[in-house]
Order: C-alpha cells, then sequence, then structure tokens
C-alpha cells in the first residue's frame, strides 16, 4: 500500500452535524405572521367593507338582518373565519417572546427594540384600525410585548436577588395587597361574561353590569385569603424566601397588567398574563402554550381557536432557524400601513374598523 493509499485509510471526514427533527424558531414565525395577516387582512379591510355595505344598520331589526345576510353573508362568514384563524398568531408571539428572553444575551436591547417599533407601529395600527393618526383609546400589541418582557425581567431580577429584610418585607406586603384587586377584578370580569353569554344563549333577559355588586367584594376577599394562605404556607418552612419571592412575583404582575390596562395595549392586561403563564410553565413548551391559549380563551371566548398553536409549538425544536429578525420587526408596521392603504384607494380608509 502505497503512502497516497495509507494517507486517504487514515483520513476520517468529519460527522456531518445532525439537524434537530422538527420545525425552526423562523418558521414559527412565519405561521405566525401568515396567521396575523390573515387577521388584520379581515379585522381591518373586510370588516370596513362589512360596515360599508350597512352591516350595523342591518342589525336595527331582524328580517333587514336577514335580508342583508342573503347579500352579504358569505363575505360576512369568510371574516370571522379569518379572525378565528388569526387567533393562533398572538399566543405564539408571545411563546416566542419567552424563549427570546431566556436566550438573549441583553435583556435591555430587546426591551429598548421592541419599545421603539412599538412606537414606529403606532401611527400604521391606529390608521389600519381607526382610520385615525392618533388614536388614545386602543395601542399596538408591541406595547404588551413589551410590558410583558419587562414583566419578566422583574421576575428573573427577583429570583436571583439577595437583598435585605426591609425589601422583603416590601415586596411581600406590595404582593399581599396588589394581587388580590387584579385578580378579583379579572375573576370579576370572566363571571359576568359568562353569565351574559348564557344568559343571551337562553334569550334571558339578565346582564350583570357595573362593578359595584357584592360579587366583586366576594372574590376580593377570595383572592386575599388564597394569598395570604400560601404566604402563610411558605413561611413557616425553612426556604421561607420563596413566600416574599413569589409575593414580589405577584406583584409586578398585578402592576403590569394595570399598565397595559390603563395603556389600553392590544389584549391588555391579560395578554401580560399570558405571557407571565407561558414563562412559569416554560420547562415544558407544549404545556406552556397550553397555559398561555387557556389564560386567552378564558378572557373571550373568540381566542379558542389558539389552541391550534400547539401543534407548531410541539414540533418546534428548539433552533433559531433563518435569520431574519428585524424582517419579523418590520413586517408588523409595514403591513398595517399597506392594508390602510389598499382601504383608502377603495374610498373606505377613514371608516373606524374597531
Amino acid at each position: 500500500m502505497d503512502n497516497a493509499q495509507l494517507n486517504a485509510s487514515a483520513y476520517q471526514p468529519p460527522a456531518q452535524i445532525q439537524k434537530k427533527k422538527g420545525i425552526t424558531g423562523s418558521t414559527v414565525k412565519i405561521i405566525a405572521v401568515v396567521t396575523m395577516l390573515i387577521d388584520h387582512v379581515a379585522a381591518a379591510l373586510l370588516t370596513r367593507i362589512v360596515i360599508s355595505r350597512g352591516f350595523f344598520y342591518a342589525m336595527g331589526s331582524e328580517q333587514s338582518l336577514i335580508e342583508w345576510m342573503k347579500v352579504n353573508g358569505l363575505l360576512y362568514i369568510v371574516t370571522q373565519l379569518m379572525r378565528l384563524i388569526g387567533r393562533l398568531g398572538f399566543p405564539i408571539f408571545c411563546f416566542l417572546l419567552v424563549e427570546g428572553f431566556q436566550k438573549t444575551r441583553n435583556v435591555k436591547k430587546y426591551a429598548l427594540r421592541l419599545g421603539l417599533f412599538a412606537l414606529i407601529s403606532e401611527i400604521p395600527f391606529n390608521l389600519a384600525f381607526s382610520g385615525r393618526v392618533w388614536n388614545p383609546w386602543y395601542q399596538n400589541v408591541y406595547f404588551t410585548l413589551l410590558i410583558g418582557i419587562l414583566a419578566l425581567w422583574a421576575f428573573d431580577t427577583i429570583a436571583k436577588l439577595d437583598p435585605a429584610k426591609w425589601l422583603q418585607v416590601f415586596l411581600t406586603i406590595g404582593g399581599i395587597l396588589l394581587l388580590p384587586p387584579r385578580a378579583a377584578l379579572v375573576v370579576y370580569n370572566i363571571v359576568t361574561g359568562v353569565i351574559n353569554f348564557l344568559a343571551g344563549f337562553l334569550g334571558m333577559g339578565v346582564r350583570v353590569y357595573g362593578r359595584n355588586l357584592p360579587l366583586l367584594g366576594g372574590i376580593y376577599i377570595v383572592c386575599l385569603a388564597v394569598m395570604l394562605a400560601v404566604w402563610g404556607i411558605y413561611r413557616h418552612k425553612k426556604e421561607f424566601d420563596k413566600a416574599w419571592r413569589m409575593c414580589g412575583d405577584m406583584a409586578f404582575l398585578a402592576v403590569a397588567m394595570v399598565a397595559a390596562d390603563l395603556l389600553k395595549t392590544d389584549y391588555s392586561g391579560m395578554g401580560v398574563l399570558t405571557i407571565a403563564v407561558m414563562y412559569a410553565l416554560r420547562k415544558n413548551k407544549v404545556g406552556a402554550m397550553a397555559g398561555g391559549c387557556v389564560t386567552l380563551t378564558v378572557a373571550s371566548l373568540s381566542e379558542i381557536t389558539a389552541f391550534s398553536a400547539m401543534l407548531p409549538i410541539a414540533f418546534y425544536n428548539g433552533e433559531r432557524g433563518l435569520k431574519m429578525k428585524y424582517f419579523f420587526y418590520i413586517f408588523y408596521p409595514a403591513h398595517l400601513l399597506i392594508i390602510w392603504l389598499i382601504c383608502w384607494a377603495m374610498g373606505i380608509g377613514w371608516i373606524s374598523a374597531i
């Protein structure tokens, strides 16, 4: 055997790096973007067409609505189906936010980037949905994601803290005082929403409006009792620091949810809660998505199709995939502006779709 043969036999080519089975993060993002686009076309364009064809006038009587549906029924059904498909987008973006938070090297830059594109997207968002440049009553979803990641940052900071006793007491009191009112309001809205839904479904005249009913006070007492009970259980264990850390997390969560509500962001406080639930369940990706979808569906039954988002997440392999980070950031304001320009060209751009 000559030297060339010896060298050839001695050389062992490096094993090819085996790619993980499943789909990458970029593929998951594309799914979220496509479903979001379907939703926004329906919400901003088709809804305007429905309104321009006299839908609200037709709702004045049963007979006029029937006549309207004979002519426009297909358009209306397609619009609603597209909105249901669009429910997959937000929970996937929340899941990817939690993933990004865990993998990012600089949370501050991540938050600043979200804040920058929240500002950039605001005018296209307002035009697309309200037909106005300025709309203080409804803010784009980047603000929700920004508040969500700030809440995760607070959770992570508390987990790493070794604070003085006074700060532990402060966070404990904050959690016990701030979470119950916010939790009570969420539960109250859910209960009244279910009552109103059942009342409408059964043809009853029952309606529960206003927040001065004994129901809200009762829910608040239950939430407060739960917080105090959890504190009491943990307080008497050796690792009692779990108690104040938990209360600190709850305090920041309550503040973040209220901030989203006050800013009137898309998905508001329940959107922030969805992100927090996914973060709490982050060790199981499908479980995290399921928890987030349950949270959204509890807030609104129209979100029930969000559970379909569990399928792509089940195949998610944890890899980044294509490097298209800024494409996804830019796509949001760009597609909203294009949709509004189409509406403007059709002469319906100044009709509010919300």
